[in-house]
């Protein structure tokens, strides 16, 4: 611990940008996977350009439906992860809203299940993204190991962040 507070806080503040940039990559990347692609502005005719003919034409998917839903569930899982790590998350208004509408201790355990499913739900998703290949698999994998790194950095670069001698 004191060898975080040891580190500058510049060097902590840009540790933590590069790391919260670095986890928001591999997301964006996966949520533009799931766009379908749009056609070409105007009909290509057969013939008119040599290497239209040439080109691979797109196969369907291979990919079954049951495992891009579980891959949108996990990426939807990996964004909230991303999202609640991120500074400036209302974390305490999300508190106070909890405090009234449970009790004390059922808002402890809350928070700590959605914790622990959110890291959980990143660490099947790498799994998921090795043993499954499809056209989430490597944007997956990298988000969660980010994400994982975020979660468990972004606390200590955040306390020597803060902490100017």
């Amino acid at each position: 611990m004191l060898a975080l507070l040891l580190i500058d806080h510049r060097v902590a503040f840009l540790a933590l940008a590069t790391l919260l940039l670095a986890a928001a990559i591999p997301l964006a990347i996966a949520w533009a996977r799931l766009l379908p692609e749009e056609p070409p502005p105007f009909p290509i005719e057969p013939g008119s350009f040599p290497n239209i003919e040439q080109e691979r034409r797109p196969e369907p998917s291979a990919t079954p439906r049951g495992d891009l839903v579980l891959s949108v569930a996990i990426l939807i899982c990996l964004t909230l992860a991303y999202a609640v790590r991120f500074p400036g998350f209302p974390k305490a208004a999300l508190m106070r809203w909890l405090d009234g509408v449970v009790s004390g201790s059922t808002e402890y355990w809350l928070i700590f299940s959605a914790r622990i499913f959110l890291l959980v739900a990143a660490g099947a998703a790498i799994g998921f993204a090795i043993r499954r290949r499809g056209p989430l698999g490597i944007p997956l994998a990298a988000a969660a190991a980010l994400v994982l790194i975020l979660w468990f950095v972004a606390p200590l670069l955040n306390i020597a962040f803060l902490f100017t001698p």
